[in-house]
C-alpha cells in the first residue's frame, strides 16, 4: 500500500497503480486538469504515469458562469 494526497486530502492506494486507474474510480466531469507534485500532467501521458507513496495529486474542474 501507499499513501497520496489527493486534493489535500491523505488517501490510501495500491502499489503501482497509474493515474488513469485511479481516476477511472472517480466520477469526474468531461473538463478537469490533473497535477502531480506541482507538474501539470497531459492526458495522453495517464496511462504511464505512475503513483507512489507520498505523491500530491491535485485534480481541478472547470466551471463556467456569468
Amino acid at each position: 500500500m501507499a499513501q497520496i494526497i489527493l486534493n489535500g486530502v491523505k488517501k490510501d492506494i495500491s502499489d503501482n497503480i497509474s493515474l488513469s486507474e485511479l481516476l477511472s474510480d472517480m466520477d469526474l466531469p468531461r473538463f478537469f486538469v490533473v497535477e502531480k507534485n506541482m507538474q501539470i500532467v497531459y492526458r495522453e501521458n495517464f496511462d504511464n504515469e505512475f503513483l507512489k507513496d507520498g505523491d500530491s495529486i491535485e485534480i481541478a474542474t472547470f466551471c463556467g458562469g456569468g
